[in-house]
């Protein structure tokens, strides 16, 4: 298992979300072979800072992974319209 730190920044003008609805896009996201096992949070005024634990082959893959989990999350939550991954 590895541990994958990710943040998002939101535009200056959209609202504060809660962390409930960044976690649901994250899961909605994630698939079997993503390997995502446990998610969590930090929400701020400048957007949200995680951390995910994935199973994966090494650490690369587990970056990878993360990685692509975090971009299908921002391209199909309506709520995280705007946002990105830092």
């Amino acid at each position: 298992m590895h541990l994958v730190e990710f943040a998002f920044a939101k535009p200056q003008d959209a609202p504060v979300l809660t962390g409930d609805v960044v976690l649901a896009a994250l899961w909605s996201a994630a698939g079997p072979d993503d390997g995502v096992e446990h998610i969590r949070l930090h929400m701020s005024r400048a957007g949200a800072r995680g951390a995910a634990f994935l199973l994966a082959s090494d650490g690369e893959s587990a970056v990878r992974q993360c990685r692509a989990v975090c971009r299908r999350a921002l391209e199909i939550s309506t709520a995280l319209r705007d946002w990105r991954l830092v």
